[in-house]
């Protein structure tokens, strides 16, 4: 009888050595699968800035915007048709030739209006112009919060006051 209560305790001890086990397995893979989930989340983040700031460096240097004649004033009226809201900001008259009065109606729009117009209220941009060398043209042209945080920075050539130019571009994180 006293050789059965032995194996009964082995037993018990086998099941708890083994709980313990199956529970430290499950702690490592819980901790991994959510050192994953972080990883994975910022990856889709970052990817997100990317896709934006192309997306609006394309808009800004390609298209006129929509409407087309955005930087004009509009008429005060109750008709729907002549109030018509800027929906897309671009910056061009022809692909890559930046039309001076939509660079100017662009920089006196407030920064928060141009935020909502580019959908992008959940980060900051840094717009600016300058020169192919990299100085910066007199006067600056630039527009925006400049910080050091995670950010995307795109550059196009474009055609400003008929002579080539730097277009920049940042997105960056709240």
């Amino acid at each position: 009888m006293y050789h059965k209560e032995k194996r009964g305790q082995v037993a018990v001890l086998d099941l708890f050595i083994a709980a313990v086990i199956f529970g430290i397995l499950v702690a490592t893979i819980m901790f991994t699968w959510n050192e994953y989930n972080i990883k994975i989340e910022k990856h889709i983040e970052y990817n997100d800035l990317i896709i934006k700031t192309f997306h609006i460096a394309d808009l800004l240097t390609q298209y006129p915007g929509k409407p087309s004649t955005w930087e004009l004033p509009r008429p005060l009226s109750h008709s729907t048709e002549q109030q018509t809201s800027i929906t897309t900001i671009g910056l061009v008259y022809e692909e890559g030739i930046i039309d001076e009065y939509k660079l100017e109606k662009f920089l006196n729009t407030s920064y928060n209006e141009t935020k909502d117009i580019f959908n992008i209220n959940n980060y900051e941009y840094y717009f600016k112009i300058i020169n192919l060398d990299g100085s910066d043209l007199n006067p600056i042209i630039e527009k925006g919060i400049l910080q050091n945080k995670t950010k995307v920075s795109i550059r196009r050539l474009v055609i400003y006051q008929n002579e080539e130019a730097i277009l920049q571009f940042q997105l960056q994180e709240k």
